[in-house]
């Protein structure tokens, strides 16, 4: 979760950019787990993988979970000749439970 507020700070523009200095130490520990969990922490839903088939049968050339350049973020769909990420929230994102509620 640090390094998801470092990486707010730096990719956010404001008016009044905020300066967070963190030890040396303790950003190289974040920034190895938010890339690790990047790397390892991928879902592809039925759904997902539903419209990622269509896209396919529309002759769309896609990346299912690329992660980007950078290593920070794994985007559901990429289309590479757009340069365009989808993100795909199927419908568990919406449904609540009972027992969650």
């Amino acid at each position: 979760m640090l390094f998801h507020v470092h990486l707010m700070h730096q990719l956010t523009t404001s008016t009044r950019p905020v300066k967070v200095a963190y030890p040396t130490w303790l950003m190289v520990e974040t920034q190895d787990a938010w890339m690790q969990r990047v790397r390892d922490d991928t879902i592809v839903s039925r759904s997902h993988r539903e419209l990622a088939s269509v896209i396919g049968e529309l002759g769309i050339r896609h990346q299912v979970e690329r992660v980007t350049d950078d290593g920070y973020f794994s985007m559901d769909i990429y289309l590479p000749e757009y340069d365009v990420a989808v993100e795909f929230d199927g419908p568990s994102h919406y449904y609540h439970s009972s027992a969650s509620s």
